[in-house]
């Protein structure tokens, strides 16, 4: 059971980590934290959630959310909105919200970005078996620079007593040290999240390193089935051998997750090649939309002549070749969500769509993305083949406008749905 509570553990800012066991040979061999779950919870198929609570975020480097507005003027009126916002913005972001309508339902957040320079950051990328050491002598870094991707930052749990868990991972890019070049503190770059930990809510600490976007969690004949990109493997083992120094097998990550997420079944996907460049989240190639029915993207069209595009066009029908018959085995109906060569290339993934439940009315919903500049006639018929699939299925089908794909992602990268 001890492998299954591994890795670091924050539930603060003042989060302590032993170092890097590969950049710094003298440092003291304090095992890591082990975490102690306080309360049992289930995770809520998204597709059962009724958008009562969302979070979204921006990052340090953005001056408004002006991304976001397509999406939460597209959100139901009841829908109370949690944004999280680096402090240096928050008049700017005020101002910007004055003039929405929905201006009255958007709680601000506000985080530190704590910027410096001449630190030393430790990158966690996903196709490499290290972390990556990168230092900033030349610039000002925030050490918690936030993100655009709220749905990349954590899973969310309910507990027996309706408290909300926040699952995080244990770090969201990078580890970076606190002092100038200085081993002998690191501390994770979503530490900042701790902002969030309220009366009503919880931030936990997981043993893994994941996106939320490559973690997909869903319940089939009474199991909870959680989906998990094969890169969130290798950066959990990729993090567990620099500050543990030992090796662990996809096997135990699998069992790490099973416990962490509280599921009875991890079915990992891809591997051990990287995830596909234009698909490198599992919520980019499906989209669970009820008990046994899940939508899946599939690429239309001639594959490109050229490289790189032939290329990263071919990983991705290989990817969801491979991913087909997982879901068939498993139990499911799987269900075509069309998109274009020309879509998949620019980021434009039609399946990184948002179901819910209206809190009002009972009725199944999917806020869906359009692409509106550079919608011409082939678009107009896939959004239209795509609409006609999911009202088949009976959802009520919003349609989205949004520029998300500029920036490689989507809407349903841009909300994290609590509740």
């Amino acid at each position: 059971m001890a492998l299954m509570c591994l890795l670091a553990v924050l539930l603060s800012d003042s989060f302590r980590q032993t170092p890097p066991a590969h950049t710094n040979q003298n440092a003291p061999d304090t095992r890591l934290l082990h975490l102690a779950h306080s309360r049992r919870f289930r995770i809520v198929p998204e597709y059962e959630r009724h958008m009562e609570r969302v979070v979204l975020s921006i990052s340090g480097g953005d001056t408004v959310p002006e991304h976001h507005d397509e999406i939460l003027s597209s959100l139901p009126d009841y829908t109370q909105i949690d944004l999280m916002v680096p402090d240096s913005n928050l008049s700017a972001v005020k101002t910007w919200i004055d003039d929405k309508s929905y201006r009255d339902r958007v709680h601000l957040i506000a985080y530190d970005p704590q910027y410096r320079s001449g630190a030393r950051l430790y990158l966690l990328l996903p196709d490499e078996e290290q972390l990556v050491a990168v230092d900033t002598d030349d610039y000002r870094l925030g050490s918690q620079q936030g993100t655009l991707w709220a749905q990349d930052l954590f899973e969310v749990g309910t507990a027996t007593d309706n408290c909300t868990i926040l699952l995080t991972a244990c770090a969201h890019k990078c580890f970076q040290s606190e002092r100038h070049r200085r081993d002998s503190r690191v501390i994770s770059d979503n530490a900042y999240l701790s902002c969030l930990d309220a009366a009503d809510t919880e931030v936990r600490r997981l043993p893994l390193a994941f996106k939320g976007g490559n973690v997909l969690v869903d319940e089939l004949n009474g199991k909870r089935i959680v989906f998990c990109g094969y890169d969130s493997v290798r950066s959990t083992r990729t993090a567990w051998r620099a500050f543990e120094g030992e090796e662990i097998s996809d096997g135990k990550v699998a069992e790490m997750a099973k416990h962490a997420f509280n599921a009875d079944e991890v079915v990992i996907v891809g591997g051990p090649r990287p995830q596909p460049e234009v698909m490198y989240h599992l919520d980019q190639a499906m989209m669970p939309l009820s008990s046994g029915t899940i939508a899946v993207a599939r690429v239309i069209g001639e594959c490109p002549r050229l490289e790189p595009d032939a290329s990263r066009i071919k990983l991705v029908k290989a990817f969801l070749a491979e991913l087909r018959p997982i879901l068939v085995d498993l139990g499911y109906a799987v269900v075509d969500m069309d998109a274009t060569v020309e879509n998949v290339l620019n980021y434009q993934h039609y399946v990184n769509a948002i179901p819910y439940v209206d809190k009002d009315s009972g009725q199944k919903t999917v806020l869906m993305p359009v692409f509106a500049e550079t919608l011409d006639k082939r678009d107009q018929q896939i959004t239209r083949k795509n609409t006609e699939t999911l009202e088949s299925l009976g959802y009520t089908v919003v349609c989205v406008p949004t520029r998300a794909c500029e920036l490689t992602g989507g809407i349903h990268c841009l909300v994290n749905v609590l509740q």
